[in-house]
């Protein structure tokens, strides 16, 4: 049994006497009796018990998630707006919501699409064996001069790459690697 789940196992005993909870989770008494302090302490301040069961666990996983994708990823919110929006919620107590640890959460999230993306291609890739595209050449120009590739009948933008050149070799190479057509 995992330690989180050995805590919350406390909260869904509270009817029993500490000595029987320590004894059937194997956690000291002096813990148990700790975490039981901190747990009614946390239902006060918040109000509610619901954030100590498991759907509350589960809800407020969701919250963070969801709120570090649409404000911090979408968006472009930074770690501290996020640990003032969690702060704001009350949650501080079951959440972390230092800076640092919504930074790493976000790159957590950042590698799981990047995986999740991945894992799609591949799967795509082994199931389709030949795609007929029609592709559209262009150039423009904003501080330096970029290749554009679009997919014309789907509007699908390829790639966008600055370049110094616009020859017919360099448009050739940009498609092969995007292609994968090195063979």
């Amino acid at each position: 049994m995992k330690i989180l789940d050995k805590i919350y196992s406390i909260f869904t005993r509270k009817e029993k006497a500490v000595r029987k909870i320590s004894e059937e989770t194997g956690i000291p008494k002096s813990t148990v009796h700790y975490h039981k302090h901190k747990i009614s302490e946390r239902i006060r301040s918040s109000k509610t018990d619901f954030w100590e069961t498991e759907e509350g666990r589960t809800f407020i996983v969701r919250l963070v998630i969801g709120t570090i994708y649409m404000f911090a990823l979408k968006s472009g919110g930074g770690a501290g707006r996020l640990r003032e929006f969690f702060e704001l919620l009350n949650l501080e107590h079951y959440t972390a919501v230092s800076e640092t640890t919504i930074l790493k959460i976000i790159n957590e999230v950042e590698d799981l699409i990047l995986e999740y993306k991945k894992y799609q291609e591949a799967g795509i890739k082994s199931k389709v064996e030949k795609i007929k595209v029609i592709l559209g050449v262009d150039e423009t120009w904003f501080d330096n001069m970029y290749l554009v590739c679009q997919e014309l009948s789907s509007g699908y933008v390829v790639f966008e790459t600055p370049s110094d050149k616009r020859d017919a070799e360099t448009w050739d190479k940009h498609i092969k690697k995007t292609f994968d057509l090195t063979s």
